[in-house]
C-alpha cells in the first residue's frame, strides 16, 4: 500500500509499507520547471554582469538534488565549498548551471 503523506512546494512524498516493521518513504519533484529556468537563464546572459554587490549566479540545484548531495556528502557539501565546486563543475550536473564559468 502507498500514500503520498507530504506534498509541499514542488516536491512530494511517498509512503510505502512493506511488511508490519518496514517501509519505504521516497521523495519526487518535477525537476523540468527549475532546469528550463536554468537554461534560459544560462543562453539569455543574465548573469554574467560581476559588478553587482553579490557577484554571479552560477546555479539552481533542485531539492531533491541538494537532499541526494547533502545524504552523499553526509551534509559537508553545505559548508565546504570546494565540495560543492566539485559537483557543480561535474558534467554530469550541467543543467544545474545558469552561468558557463567553473566554480
Amino acid at each position: 500500500m502507498s500514500k503520498t503523506i507530504f506534498d509541499v512546494d514542488e516536491t512530494s512524498t511517498t509512503y510505502f509499507e512493506e511488511g508490519d516493521k518496514e517501509f519505504t518513504l521516497t521523495k519526487v519533484q518535477d525537476t523540468a520547471p527549475v532546469l528550463d529556468n536554468n537554461k534560459k537563464e544560462f543562453n539569455s546572459g543574465i548573469n554574467n554582469p560581476t559588478d553587482g554587490m553579490f557577484g554571479r549566479k552560477v546555479a539552481s540545484i533542485p531539492l531533491v538534488v541538494w537532499q541526494n548531495w547533502m545524504k552523499e556528502t553526509n551534509g559537508a557539501v553545505r559548508s565546504d565549498p570546494v565540495l560543492l565546486a566539485k559537483y557543480l563543475n561535474d558534467p554530469d550536473n550541467k543543467y544545474f548551471r545558469t552561468h558557463n564559468s567553473r566554480v
